[in-house]
């Protein structure tokens, strides 16, 4: 068996939250499957952080910290029975700055939810707990050793949280029946909801931040126009009012946070990568913030001239990030390894249809790599970033040159880009990476020593996409992973849970339980096509996948073996304990390894198929 390099313990922090005033941050930090609770004070001339001691409170990946202006923290956890699922309730945890928990509270009914903390001194403290598909609840959060008040109960499911005055009044984001999520204020004091934001009843609009100052709000909508858009809503009513400067790009843009003087922070999707923005409402005007090649995302705290918020790069795995007067800086603590992760480049290959953006591990020389792995991002309309990614970290350790491309259908490249898949799934994408597989092996011809034709990996719509590349095109691959895969847009349709089905019919033209928009094009299922496979193939998927059911897996495995494929010579197939996200997106070390020992074995099954006298690149048999 091939022997697959080791990976260094892998860290990462996420779930991050600000105090109302900027003065504390905290996050989980997870090494492996430990996780800590961490709080950073933000008013030296660096983030200082520290593990949190919660008095023997576990906490896990689920858990929603939240920092007070005191330097206590709330965290609210799901409760989980003997056989590892939901308990359904909570409990909420109250720790001291010096360490331990202070006191704790049990809040049942509750599936999911969070704490918030309000402005000023003292601070009101509240629980947004969703009961159910259909019910929410706010909870007041004592100060003293007392329980619990349950506030008002709420038909929906309630997301999200600013504060419109001192702390009488809280702002959330609702969704009802039929998904529809829009703004909504609740009084605590009079216990009363009512609606405050809302463009359609098929619209998804949400409240994003508040200027503490002048209590304008940032919102957003999924469509104005057709297209997404930010908006601005000043305290006394009045229509919002969608500045232009600030909804002209034609590219994903979230606000993050006002610093108090009428200026919004912006980010936006610059392809693969991130860049900030700054918008001033006064003269309508939006600048630049330099800020350094990767994945910015929310929360985000701009108070005192600094700016805190979450940040990840190839070779940086998610971190508090802080720009200052001197530039960026990244959170660390004593304890953090120097693991020496591979960097990435940002390079443009030529398509059929104009250049296409990749992310590209293996320096500027990556196609002379023994091997080359083009990854095939989910979706559809989705894309790479130019984040940390473990499985690509992996590859790279084994000395496996990674492609990530952005083909057609990918976020972050404008309308047109995006829409191009729309109604035409395993079209223009498919176009491309049949077109950039082409590519490399040209460029990779009397140069590489190893294979020169690519390994196809794909995950979830890239893992269909993969398939049908490898065969359509089944010579122009020398192996191909396929994970968390479904086999048709149509089969998916049929197995899949409602919001997927739901998902599949809006973005597949649908005429009942036929799927329509292929146009007389080839087919585009791979249970038909699957016999014209000749690369090694290599499937895997989640047993507890809630998106694509494993059951989709299952019915490729089938086939295989109806068409005299013998599973292990021919193909592997593998199932993990996992749901969809663990396996095309947390890739657990199981996975990791198996997906490069693949990669590596595939490329000596093909130079040992060439010394054999072989004339097929990597055949399977049968």
């Amino acid at each position: 068996m091939t022997a697959v390099p080791a990976l260094p313990a892998i860290p990462s922090r996420f779930g991050f939250a600000f105090s109302d005033d900027g003065r504390w941050a905290t996050c989980l930090s997870t090494v492996q499957d430990r996780v800590t609770l961490e709080r950073w004070a933000l008013t030296g001339d660096a983030p200082s952080g520290r593990a949190v001691d919660t008095g023997g409170e576990p906490v896990d990946r689920f858990s929603r910290p939240v920092p007070l202006d005191d330097g206590r923290v709330l965290v609210a956890r799901p409760a989980v029975g003997a056989d590892g699922t939901p308990a359904g309730h909570w409990t909420v945890v109250a720790v001291r700055p010096g360490g331990g928990a202070s006191r704790s509270w049990r809040i049942t009914p509750m599936l999911a939810g969070y704490p918030l903390a309000g402005p000023g001194s003292p601070q009101t403290l509240v629980l947004v707990a969703v009961e159910d598909e259909r019910h929410s609840r706010i909870w007041l959060l004592p100060d003293a050793a007392a329980q619990p008040e349950p506030v008002l109960r709420i038909p929906g499911v309630l997301t999200g949280g600013v504060w419109l005055d001192g702390g009488r009044t809280l702002a959330l984001d609702h969704s009802g029946a039929g998904h529809r999520t829009d703004g909504i204020a609740v009084d605590l004091h009079e216990r009363a909801w009512r609606r405050i934001w809302t463009v359609s009843s098929t619209t998804t609009d949400r409240i994003a931040v508040r200027d503490r100052r002048s209590g304008t709000l940032a919102v957003t909508t999924s469509g104005r126009g057709g297209a997404p858009a930010i908006g601005l809503w000043s305290p006394g009513g009045g229509r919002v009012r969608f500045p232009e400067a600030l909804n002209r790009a034609g590219r994903a843009r979230t606000p993050l946070a006002f610093d108090g003087r009428g200026r919004l922070l912006v980010c936006e999707d610059a392809g693969a990568a991130s860049r900030l923005l700054v918008h001033t409402a006064a003269d309508d005007s939006v600048e630049p913030l330099p800020a350094p090649p990767g994945v910015l995302s929310p929360p985000a705290s701009w108070t005192g001239g600094r700016i805190h918020l979450r940040f990840s790069a190839p070779h940086r795995p998610p971190t508090l990030a802080t720009a200052h007067h001197s530039g960026w800086s990244f959170a660390r603590r004593p304890s953090d390894a120097e693991a020496g992760w591979a960097a990435a480049d940002l390079i443009e290959l030529p398509g059929p249809d104009g250049p296409i953006e990749a992310i590209v591990y293996g320096g500027p020389r990556w196609h002379e790599s023994d091997r080359v792995v083009l990854a095939l991002h989910g979706g559809p309309l989705s894309a790479w970033r130019l984040e940390f990614d473990p499985l690509f970290q992996h590859l790279a350790a084994a000395g496996i040159a990674v492609v990530a491309p952005n083909y057609r259908g990918s976020t972050g490249y404008g309308d047109r880009y995006l829409r191009a898949v729309v109604g035409a799934w395993g079209g223009p994408d498919l176009e491309d990476v049949v077109h950039l597989g082409r590519g490399i092996t040209e460029r990779r011809r009397g140069v590489a020593t190893g294979a020169p034709h690519p390994i196809l990996l794909g995950v979830s719509y890239g893992a269909w996409l993969a398939l049908l590349a490898a065969c359509r095109a089944p010579d122009r691959w020398t192996a191909c992973a396929a994970l968390a895969p479904f086999t048709s847009a149509a089969s998916l349709y049929r197995d899949a849970t409602a919001p997927v089905r739901d998902r599949v019919a809006r973005l597949h033209r649908l005429d009942g339980d036929r799927l329509d928009g292929d146009g007389g094009a080839a087919p585009r299922d791979v249970l038909d096509l699957c016999g014209a496979l000749t690369a090694p193939l290599l499937v895997a998927h989640g047993i507890r996948d809630e998106v694509v059911p494993v059951r989709q897996s299952r019915a490729l495995r089938r086939r295989l073996l109806e068409l005299g494929r013998t599973e292990g010579p021919d193909f592997e197939y593998l199932e993990v304990d996992g749901d969809h996200t663990e396996v095309v997106q947390a890739w657990p070390a199981v996975l990791r390894t198996a997906v490069v020992r693949f990669c590596l074995d595939a490329g000596r099954t093909l130079a040992s198929t060439r010394r054999g006298g072989g004339t097929n690149d990597g055949h399977l048999r049968g």
